[in-house]
C-alpha cells in the first residue's frame, strides 16, 4: 500500500494499455503566413524529420499508443481536464456576419457524461487511468502541471500523490479564474483555481522565471506608429490605418491586451491611438500568479486558458527543442505557446471541432513549422468491434442496422437491411465506401423493386462528389443517399439512449483554371444537405452558400495516401471575409496531376473532392 493516496468505489490500479496504430490523415507543410507553394518551405536545420502532432480522439487511447514511441521522452505535460461543475461546454462561433452557439458533439457530451456517470467515483477513476500514462510517458527530468478547480482539486492532489508520489509535489500555485457575480449567496465568490505542478523525480528540470512588476511615475503616452510599411489594425471597435510610410508599432493580439488594460488611448486633441510608457522592474516568480489572467476569450472556447500563463509554465520547465504534450487541448493554448517558444510538441482532443479549433490557430502563427494530423481510425473501431461485437462480421452489420432503424435482411449479396420500401447497406469498419461498391448495392437494389437506397459508412473514397452521385442516381433511376456512420455508435451509453444520428454526407464543387503549368482552385457551391445540424437561429439568416465554409486547402499533389497540405485560407475573428480562389500554383514538370480540395465547415466537418489536371 502507498503512503498517499485516496480511495473510492470500485477502485481499479492496474491501467488497460490498449495500443493502436495512428492513421496520418494530413500533412501541414506550408503556414498561412508563407505565400507560395511547398518548394518555396524553408528547411530546419535540426529534428527536420519531427514533426509536430495534433490528435484527435479519447486521449486514453492516443497516450497509450503513443507509449512504444515516446515513454519517458515527454519534457512537460499540461493538463486542464472538465471540472464537473455544470460546466458550461458551449462554443460561440461565426456564420458568416453571425454568431451561433455550437453545442458538443454527441461524442464530446457522451464522453463527459461516461466520465461522471457513477459520480465523483467514475470521474476519478478517470483521471487516474489518464495520470497513470501520463507518468508513464513523462521523461525522468520531466514534470506534469494540472489545472482543477475548488470542487474536486484536493481529490485531485491525493490522486497525484499516489501516483507521482508525495516527494515530488512541488507547488500548488493559485491562478486567476473567471470571475463570476454571485451576489446573495452566503459564502465568497471564488476568484482562483490551483495549479499542482509535480516531477517525475528528484533530478528534474526548472529553471526561475521572473514576472515584471510596473513602477508608474510619470504616466507618459507615445505615439502607437513607427518607421515602415504596414496595414491596418482594429482599435476601439474601429479600422485604422498608420500614417503614410508607416506601421503600428504592436500586433492585433498585443493591442486588443493593451487596450483590456488600458495601456492604449485615442489622443484627446488629434484622435490618433497612443501607448503608455512604464518603467518596470523583474522580480523572481513565487506560488502566486495572479498578476496574469487565467483564461482568455480568442478562440470562443468558454475555457480557453490564457497565453501568458502557458508561456511561464514552459518557460519553467523546459529548454527550446524539447517534447511539451497536452491531451485536453480545448483550444490549443498549450501547443500553440509551445510553438512560438520553439518546443515541439504533441496534442489531442475527443472534439473534431477543437482538432480544427487548433489546426487554424497554428497556422495563424507566423512561421508556423509543419504538423501532421492523426487518429487512431480504423484500428480503434476495430478494436471496438472485436470487445463489443466479437469478431462475426455480420454482427457488426445487424448493431448498425439496429442504430438506424433498419430491419436485417439476409438474402441478397449486398444489400443488408431496409427502412420502409428503402434498402440499405453498412459499409465495412475498416475501409472506406468506394463508387464501385455503390454501383453493385444500386444494381442490386433496382433488380429486387427496392425505391431507394441508403449507404451507411464511416469514410467514402475521395473521389465520391455531388456530380458523381447525381449520374448514378439517374442511370439506376433511384434515390441513393450517402450516410456517416458517426463515432457515437462506439459508444455504448450513446447507442441504448439512441444518440446517434446517421447524417448525409456534405458535397464540394469546385473548379480547376489552368494556363501552361500554372493552376489555381475556386470554389464553386458547397452543399450542407442536413439543415437540423445548422442552429435554429441561424437559418433565415444564412446569405450564401460560403457562410457555411470556416476553413478550405488544397494538397496539388495527391498521390493517394496522406492529404498534404500545400495551402490555405480560412477565417479568423480579425478576417471574416473568405477567399473562393487559391493561389496560382506553379508545376515544375508537364505531366497529369490530382488535386484535393478540402473544406472544412463552420462545425468543424471536413469534405473533400480531387480534381485531375493536365498541365504541358
Amino acid at each position: 500500500m502507498r503512503d498517499f493516496g485516496i480511495y473510492w468505489k470500485n477502485k481499479k490500479e492496474e491501467v488497460e494499455r490498449v495500443e493502436l496504430p495512428f492513421q496520418k490523415i494530413e500533412t501541414i507543410n506550408l503556414p498561412r503566413s508563407n505565400i507560395g507553394t511547398l518548394a518555396q518551405f524553408r528547411k530546419e536545420p535540426e529534428n527536420s524529420e519531427w514533426k509536430n502532432k495534433l490528435i484527435w480522439g479519447d486521449n486514453k487511447y492516443v497516450m497509450a499508443s503513443l507509449l512504444p514511441e515516446f515513454r519517458g521522452k515527454i519534457k512537460m505535460i499540461y493538463a486542464d481536464p472538465p471540472f464537473f461543475t455544470g460546466t458550461n461546454m458551449n462554443i460561440t462561433l461565426e456564420v458568416g456576419d453571425e454568431e451561433a452557439v455550437k453545442e458538443p458533439s454527441a461524442i464530446e457530451e457522451i464522453a463527459y457524461r461516461n466520465m461522471w456517470k457513477e459520480g465523483p467515483s467514475s470521474y476519478l477513476q478517470y483521471m487516474y487511468d489518464r495520470f497513470v500514462l501520463m507518468k508513464d510517458l513523462l521523461s525522468e527530468d520531466g514534470s506534469i502541471w494540472v489545472r482543477s478547480d475548488y470542487h474536486y482539486s484536493h481529490y485531485i492532489k491525493g490522486i497525484l500523490d499516489e501516483i507521482f508520489g508525495y516527494e515530488n509535489f512541488r507547488n500548488e500555485i493559485i491562478i486567476n479564474r473567471i470571475k463570476k457575480s454571485d451576489s446573495g449567496a452566503k459564502r465568497y465568490n471564488t476568484a482562483t483555481d490551483s495549479l499542482f505542478f509535480y516531477s517525475k523525480t528528484d533530478n528534474y528540470f526548472f529553471k526561475n522565471v521572473k514576472k515584471k512588476l510596473e513602477i508608474t511615475k510619470n504616466e507618459r503616452w507615445h505615439s502607437m506608429d513607427s518607421q515602415g510599411q504596414g496595414g491596418p489594425r482594429t482599435i476601439f471597435g474601429k479600422t485604422m490605418y498608420p500614417p503614410s510610410g508607416r506601421h503600428w508599432t504592436f500586433g492585433q493580439e498585443n493591442i486588443d491586451r493593451m487596450i483590456a488594460e488600458g495601456r492604449i488611448r485615442l489622443n484627446p486633441k488629434t484622435g490618433k491611438p497612443e501607448y503608455k510608457l512604464e518603467e518596470t522592474e523583474e522580480q523572481i516568480l513565487d506560488s502566486n500568479w495572479t498578476d496574469i489572467p487565467g483564461y482568455s476569450f480568442s478562440t470562443g472556447y468558454p475555457t480557453e486558458n490564457a497565453e501568458q500563463l502557458l508561456e511561464r509554465i514552459i518557460l519553467s520547465a523546459t529548454e527550446k527543442g524539447d517534447l511539451i504534450a497536452d491531451f485536453f487541448s480545448g483550444s490549443g493554448t498549450t501547443v500553440a505557446v509551445a510553438e512560438k517558444l520553439g518546443r515541439r510538441w504533441i496534442g489531442a482532443d475527443i472534439g473534431r471541432f477543437s482538432v480544427h479549433t487548433i489546426r487554424k490557430r497554428l497556422l495563424d502563427i507566423p512561421h508556423c513549422k509543419p504538423f501532421e494530423v492523426l487518429n487512431l481510425g480504423k484500428y480503434e473501431r476495430k478494436y471496438w468491434m472485436d470487445q463489443t461485437l466479437g469478431s462475426v462480421y455480420r454482427d457488426y452489420i445487424d448493431f448498425i442496422l439496429q442504430l438506424y432503424k433498419a430491419k436485417p435482411i439476409y438474402d441478397y449479396k449486398t444489400i443488408h437491411g431496409m427502412v420502409s420500401e428503402r434498402a440499405v447497406h453498412v459499409g465495412p469498419i475498416d475501409y472506406p465506401v468506394t463508387k464501385a461498391e455503390v454501383e453493385e448495392c444500386l444494381k442490386e437494389a433496382k433488380e429486387n423493386g427496392f425505391d431507394a437506397l441508403d449507404v451507411l459508412g464511416w469514410d467514402f473514397e475521395m473521389e465520391f462528389n455531388d456530380r458523381i452521385l447525381r449520374e448514378l442516381r439517374e442511370s439506376y433511376e433511384l434515390k441513393v443517399s450517402l450516410r456517416i456512420i458517426p463515432n457515437e455508435v462506439m459508444d455504448k451509453r450513446a447507442a441504448e439512449a439512441g444518440d446517434v444520428n446517421f447524417y448525409e454526407q456534405a458535397f464540394l464543387e469546385a473548379k480547376i483554371v489552368n494556363s501552361g503549368r500554372k493552376v489555381k482552385v475556386s470554389l464553386e457551391n458547397f452543399i450542407i444537405p442536413n439543415p437540423e445540424s445548422i442552429p435554429e437561429e441561424l437559418r433565415d439568416k444564412i446569405l450564401k452558400w460560403s457562410d457555411f465554409i470556416d476553413y478550405w486547402s488544397v494538397d496539388w499533389n495527391y498521390r493517394g495516401d496522406t492529404f498534404h497540405n500545400e495551402w490555405q485560407e480560412f477565417r479568423t475573428k480579425r478576417k471574416k471575409n473568405l477567399q473562393l480562389q487559391s493561389i496560382e500554383h506553379h508545376y515544375d514538370e508537364p505531366g497529369n496531376y490530382r488535386i484535393m480540395i478540402k473544406v472544412i465547415d463552420v462545425f468543424g466537418n471536413d469534405t473533400t473532392t480531387i480534381k485531375e489536371v493536365t498541365v504541358v
